[in-house]
């Protein structure tokens, strides 16, 4: 799918120096079946030797495969054939691309910018209450809940946006966030900790090991959340999560989009 966040023209190729390795590892891995991704990315690094250099130093289990799609990438390409090339990944992997510019991100995806935050506040009671948030991508959840919570802590393990958050917590002196790395399905916190634990657009690639680690860090009596933003998307209700006993609220967005949060409180 398409989501239009970026104009890959305006971007280089280069921006991938700037990404993780779970973002190349997954970049390298999840697309392999797409010919026309496969054969334009190999040009793409063929022809960019510090960019396929990066992919291989951070991603050292797509080494192989970096070698493979270099080696059979088509000789004597044209400046405009490798831009094309360029072009196509570029935007074929947008909503990784703006990972690496937080504020094009703000700005350009929908479900941040069309959100309203009394969608996360009135699924629980933040009033003093230590809280996590998985996969804090430029904070749109967690300083919505500093507004009322004792303490939040950001989880993200993209650096770019990590580093967007503690600059905004700097500019802004924001005393109650704090940030760290970490994945929904490898917290580096302890069993029974958070009063709340929420995301957005997190849960739902491993279900059973993503709300394992989300419900061994929240406390007896404590609650998870699911919030995603608002964009202009026709869905259906999450079937997994309601079927693991999450309640579902639903909303229309400003865009007509259908907008489902979920929350489940959690007796250990």
């Amino acid at each position: 799918m398409r989501y239009n966040w970026i104009n890959a023209e305006e971007f280089s190729f280069n921006c991938f120096l700037l990404l993780d390795r779970w973002i190349i590892e997954m970049i390298c891995r999840n697309y392999r079946e797409w010919a026309e991704f496969e054969k334009s990315l190999g040009a793409a690094l063929a022809y960019n030797p510090a960019v396929a250099w990066y992919f291989v130093q951070r991603s050292p289990e797509s080494k192989a495969y970096v070698e493979q799609i270099i080696a059979t990438a088509a000789k004597g390409l044209s400046a405009e054939e490798v831009r094309r090339a360029e072009v196509f990944v570029l935007q074929a992997m947008e909503t990784s691309v703006v990972y690496a510019y937080p504020e094009v991100m703000n700005r350009n995806c929908n479900y941040i910018y069309d959100w309203d935050k009394k969608h996360l506040l009135d699924l629980a009671d933040f009033r003093g209450a230590l809280v996590l948030d998985v996969g804090s991508g430029t904070g749109r959840l967690a300083f919505a809940a500093a507004e009322q919570a004792r303490q939040v802590y950001a989880s993200e393990p993209t650096d770019r946006l990590r580093e967007y958050i503690r600059d905004k917590i700097k500019r802004e002196n924001i005393s109650n966030v704090k940030v760290l790395d970490g994945t929904a399905d490898s917290l580096p916190y302890e069993d029974n900790t958070f009063d709340i634990v929420m995301s957005g657009h997190v849960v739902g690639d491993h279900y059973d090991l993503e709300l394992a680690e989300l419900t061994r860090v929240v406390k007896n009596g404590g609650v998870i959340i699911d919030c995603i933003g608002d964009d202009d998307h026709t869905r259906k209700p999450d079937e997994e999560l309601l079927r693991r006993g999450f309640e579902a609220f639903y909303h229309v967005s400003k865009s007509g989009g259908d907008i489902y949060t979920y929350r489940k409180t959690i007796m250990k």
